[in-house]
């Protein structure tokens, strides 16, 4: 537990430190001198993508049905909205935290879990949003594009995000202090699911990108820093209409972008 809260101390602390400290333009000027490290992670993932995570969500997508994988997106979709319900709060959107909180509540009990969402049938759709949108909002500087291991394209500011959610969802508290080998074992598990259905979801859209692209590390680059641009209006300033919107991160909604 402390060397997480570290982490997060630190990445936050990164992000304060970037240029831009007024939050309304993104910042890129680290990747210079981040160019070389950033191509040999971006390599080291794809590799490891292609030889082992791909080959499994095809496995993965072969044996289940498009039925199958909506309920599991739907459950995670579900432990997400405590986060929800928590930043929509901190961003000064009460009504929209309500709807958050309602949702879940509705979801877990006659949504099974989570696996049908019964609330958006009655008019409440979800009202995303996290910590990432929160710092925005508050003008916290992105930071520099860097590539990690593993997780992919990411910021200093989206990791701090990333990492202070983890701690709004209900998983998390529920395992907390948990010592129990199978327990663990079967939170790893859930969370392996979480990433390879994600995955198998984004199959189509990753392919046709990477047979379009010339350099597809450029391409990712690029879609990964103008999907960020959604958060540049959080801090006041005007947001890019024109800009498209790319939702790369393994924490969104890849079937949202294939419809």
């Amino acid at each position: 537990m402390k060397k997480l809260f570290g982490i997060l101390a630190m990445t936050l602390l990164i992000s304060a430190c970037a240029t831009n400290p007024d939050g309304t333009k993104l910042d890129t000027s680290g990747e210079t001198k981040l160019e070389a490290y950033n191509r040999a992670m971006f390599n080291f993932n794809y590799q490891l993508d292609k030889k082992v995570i791909k080959p499994v969500a095809k496995g993965y997508k072969a044996v289940t049905n498009q039925f199958f994988r909506d309920r599991v997106t739907n459950v995670f979709n579900n432990l997400e909205e405590p986060a929800d319900a928590i930043n929509n709060l901190l961003q000064g959107n009460l009504k929209d935290s309500g709807v958050s909180v309602t949702r879940f509540a509705v979801n877990s009990t006659l949504g099974l879990l989570g696996m049908f969402d019964v609330a958006k049938g009655w008019n409440m759709p979800r009202k995303k949003a996290d910590f990432d949108g929160t710092m925005a909002k508050y003008c916290v500087p992105d930071g520099p594009f860097v590539v990690m291991p593993v997780i992919g394209p990411s910021t200093p500011r989206y990791l701090a995000g990333w990492g202070v959610d983890s701690l709004a969802s209900p998983t998390f508290w529920a395992l907390y202090d948990v010592d129990d080998d199978g327990v663990q074992a079967a939170a790893y598990g859930a969370y392996a699911l979480k990433y390879l259905n994600k995955r198998a979801e984004a199959m189509t859209l990753l392919d046709d990108l990477e047979k379009n692209s010339v350099d597809f590390y450029t391409t990712m680059k690029s879609a990964f820093m103008q999907n960020r641009q959604k958060y540049v209006s959080l801090c006041g300033a005007e947001k890019d209409a024109t800009a498209p919107s790319y939702d790369f991160d393994f924490d969104e909604d890849f079937d949202d972008m294939e419809e």
